[in-house]
């Protein structure tokens, strides 16, 4: 089927909006002579999963799991308001918390996770349990569920409607020019729906795509940043490219012209109730799909990311994996909490994250015996080949994590400036890039400066990598 019913699409949105009105809600606190475990996130497919966790642990410790799902636009700011009225959920994601894990450390957020040796063990074989990554100050706070080598701006599509428009399925566009000849041929033929999807409200998603897609442009470091200089280099020509790129689609009228009110899980709705032929995603979205919007599972399909020009392999790097949930620092129950996240630390779970079709699991080995469909593992095999282990700075001097204790999250942002750009308010691109890398620059010599004051033994060389390689696995530490 190439899209959801009209009442399918008007249920689903429903369940949307009820998503957000509980993505404002608070903890509640605990009644007199009750044991509860709260808990949030924003993973809507390993809800399931999840659910297996907390009834194994609430069936040997009598201990209730009380679950709330936040769209991953708004659990930021539910965590925040949680944190100032003391309503902190004892175990959370992080998505939307700007501050770097040491800050929030520093300012109280967290607690340390109490695992014995043999939990942890678990770990080792698969990349360990690393210092400024999963532990601070030799206390574990976190610990990694999914794999390392992945990109979050996929080129998901709908295989029906693709199919109609009369273009390859098998054959998905691989160039930026290709991708705009097929979101045409798609939008002329297959009217009322659009070439593609954006969720453009959502700014840190789109700011993950729009750095994806500069590696996939050429730019040799991540998140803006180089590795061999470890300068900030927003303005670099591959960022500029995608920029002009996606402004290119918005010019033509290709993007659904409701994009720029749309989240995430809004636009991957209205995208499987037919709304647009392509629309860009991590892994997770056919997971989402499978929870979300089931009967539309069928027709996801997916190609690689986009490249400006064709002859040049998919290349992109991501640092090795952090954690994904932590104890706050108010949870009265910081021990069982603990003994509560255990049940993550198995091949069983991992499991049920490939099963789930999230982000691939820490433990690549169960991807082939899993549930998931063709897409997902053909996209999983794609990551193998194509992501590559970048530097991290905080693996070769532990007082980086000091520096980002004093950082701060710069705005406007990469999401923020597509915003601007594709209403007009931003005229010239490379500009806006080049201030962006200034205002980076800048945050990052205050902060710099202020954990030296603090004792901090490092320097501006401590995010360059001089040896750094192009397409190959960098060894860190």
């Amino acid at each position: 089927m190439s899209a959801l019913s009209r009442r399918s699409l008007l249920g689903l949105s429903a369940a949307a909006a009820t998503a957000a009105v509980a993505g404002c809600t608070t903890a509640q606190p605990q009644t007199p002579g009750e044991r509860k475990i709260t808990w949030w996130d924003h993973n809507v497919n390993l809800q399931t999963v999840n659910q297996t966790a907390y009834d194994s642990f609430t069936a040997k410790s009598g201990i209730k799991v009380e679950y709330t799902y936040h769209q991953t636009a708004k659990i930021g700011q539910a965590l925040q308001l949680a944190k100032q009225s003391n309503q902190q959920p004892d175990v959370h994601s992080t998505a939307g918390l700007e501050s770097s894990i040491p800050s929030l450390i520093a300012d109280g957020w967290f607690s340390p996770i109490e695992w014995a040796d043999d939990v942890k063990q678990k770990f080792a074989d698969l990349g360990g349990l690393v210092e400024g990554l999963h532990s601070f100050d030799g206390k574990l706070y976190t610990f990694p569920i999914f794999a390392d080598r992945q990109y979050v701006a996929a080129t998901w599509f709908n295989r029906d409607l693709i199919t109609k428009a009369g273009l390859d399925p098998a054959n998905p566009p691989k160039t930026f020019d290709e991708f705009r000849a097929a979101c045409r041929t798609v939008q002329d033929t297959q009217k009322p729906a659009s070439g593609m999807i954006l969720s453009l409200a959502h700014t840190g998603r789109m700011a993950e795509h729009l750095n994806s897609l500069a590696m996939g442009a050429g730019f040799q470091g991540m998140g803006g940043q180089l590795f061999k200089s470890g300068e900030f280099a927003y303005h670099d020509d591959a960022y500029v490219a995608v920029f002009e790129f996606l402004a290119s689609l918005q010019a033509d009228k290709l993007i659904f012209p409701g994009s720029s009110s749309l989240d995430d899980q809004t636009a991957r709705v209205r995208w499987a109730a037919g709304a647009a032929g392509f629309y860009l995603d991590g892994p997770w979205c056919s997971g989402t799909v499978q929870t979300e919007a089931k009967q539309f599972l069928p027709s996801v399909d997916v190609g690689p990311m986009l490249q400006p020009e064709s002859g040049r392999p998919v290349v992109a790097y991501r640092g090795q994996a952090g954690g994904n949930y932590y104890i706050a620092g108010s949870s009265d129950l910081p021990a069982e909490a603990s003994d509560l996240l255990t049940g993550l630390a198995t091949k069983d779970y991992w499991t049920g994250i490939a099963n789930a079709m999230a982000q691939p699991p820490y433990d690549l080995s169960v991807v082939e015996g899993s549930t998931a469909v063709e897409p997902w593992k053909r996209l999983v095999g794609w990551f193998a080949d194509s992501v590559f282990i970048a530097p991290q700075a905080v693996l070769r001097n532990q007082d980086v994590q000091r520096v980002n204790r004093f950082s701060k999250a710069i705005k406007p942002g990469l999401g923020e400036l597509l915003q601007g750009v594709f209403s007009g308010q931003v005229p010239d691109i490379r500009a806006a890039l080049k201030k962006l890398s200034d205002d980076s620059s800048a945050d990052r010599e205050q902060a710099l400066k202020k954990a030296v004051a603090d004792g901090a033994e490092i320097a501006e060389d401590a995010w360059a990598f001089p040896d750094w390689k192009p397409g190959a696995d960098y060894k860190n530490g």
